[in-house]
């Protein structure tokens, strides 16, 4: 009985002790230390868009009289998509629409020759792209600048497209006025410049409406692409063809940025404060059965530097030293060791630094009572 006794007050002791100890820790959120491929990210909201896009406007006041189409329908170059009936026109009116027919002529003959530089440009860069394919093949050419000049060549036409919409469009400007100059009250049929998807649509019931009134809007058809406000800090390490992720909902599509707007533009955030912001255009590489149309809300995460071999730490586990990072170690013994870090590359999550070895414990979010030498449990 009294060794029973005796052991039972042992127990007792240690168990005190232990409590006493653990009672004394400040209780802390713990992570380890990594070794890995490390992705700078910059992760900004965006919204996408048709590539190539025409608002539809009115050529003259008259009244309107859509067709059946809706959003969402694929019209081809040429489709009928209302009709306007302009009111006849007086003297004075008649002496105007002159005027008007000389400038839609020479904005005609500016789309033409725009158009033409855009066909040579396009025919050039295909030509070099087909020329770097070949000697993509026997080796000639790093990948790298295969698919930057096979992009350049896609670009190149896009420009086509878009130069011949607008040629096509200044032409129907043209004879929408050339119509009403005979003796007006001609019904004008509007088509559509270019084969696309109907985006939105204006009017959709037939009144009377005044010249330049919109329509609708006529999108290309095909992937949207990508638009995203960055800081203009930030603007500057965005590389060429970086790699981005665009998530929408459920669905995460892969794709690369395009073009960096080279000017900036003062926005006001959600706290009333200015910002410079710059537009990176990005493009997808397939939707792969994702529904993402034109104009939605998206997130996109910018790779703006790659580090194969890196020390990765939880961000939350960096503290502000002055101008330096600094973290706080756990040892063998429980207690928090506060160490100087060098910060490599910053990123929401997860950072690289460098002053750390692979496998050490760090304190997540260190709280204000945590100092050199403190106590700790996880």
């Amino acid at each position: 009985m009294r060794w029973r006794l005796a052991a039972a007050v042992v127990t007792l002791l240690v168990l005190a002790g232990v409590w006493q100890r653990r009672a004394g820790r400040l209780e802390v959120e713990t992570a380890g230390v990594r070794r890995g491929a490390f992705e700078e990210i910059l992760a900004e909201q965006g919204r996408t868009r048709a590539r190539w896009h025409l608002d539809l406007t009115a050529p003259v006041s008259g009244e309107w009289a859509p067709t059946t189409l809706e959003v969402g329908d694929t019209v081809p170059a040429g489709e009928a998509l209302g009709v306007i009936t302009a009111p006849a026109a007086d003297p004075a009116t008649q002496s105007q629409l002159t005027a008007q027919l000389g400038a839609a002529e020479a904005t005609l003959a500016a789309a033409r020759a725009t158009e033409g530089a855009a066909r040579t440009a396009a025919v050039e860069a295909k030509r070099t792209a087909d020329r770097a394919a070949r000697l993509g093949v026997a080796g000639g050419v790093a990948e790298a600048d295969l698919e930057r000049v096979q992009a350049e060549s896609e670009a190149r036409q896009r420009d086509l497209e878009a130069a011949s919409a607008r040629t096509a469009a200044a032409a129907y400007a043209r004879d929408a006025v050339k119509a009403l100059l005979p003796g007006g009250g001609a019904p004008i049929t509007v088509r559509a410049p270019m084969t696309g998807v109907i985006l939105r649509i204006d009017e959709e019931h037939g009144r009377v409406l005044p010249a330049g009134a919109p329509l609708l809007m006529l999108g290309a058809v095909g992937a949207p692409e990508v638009v995203v406000d960055i800081l203009s800090r930030d603007a500057e390490r965005v590389p060429r063809d970086a790699a981005l992720t665009v998530i929408s909902g459920a669905d995460t599509i892969a794709g690369r940025v395009r073009r960096v707007e080279p000017t900036a533009r003062t926005v006001r955030s959600a706290l009333g404060v200015e910002e410079q912001r710059v537009q990176v255009i990005g493009v997808l590489d397939s939707l792969r059965g994702a529904r993402v149309g034109h104009d939605f809300a998206i997130t996109a995460r910018i790779v703006l530097s790659r580090r194969e071999e890196a020390t990765i730490v939880p961000t939350g586990a960096l503290v502000r030293d002055g101008t330096a990072w600094s973290v706080f170690i756990v040892d063998a013994k429980g207690r928090a060791r506060r160490t100087p870090v060098t910060l490599v590359a910053r990123g929401t999550d997860e950072s690289a630094i460098e002053g750390l070895a692979a496998g050490a414990v760090v304190v997540l979010y260190p709280p204000e009572a945590l100092t050199d030498g403190s106590a700790v449990r996880r």
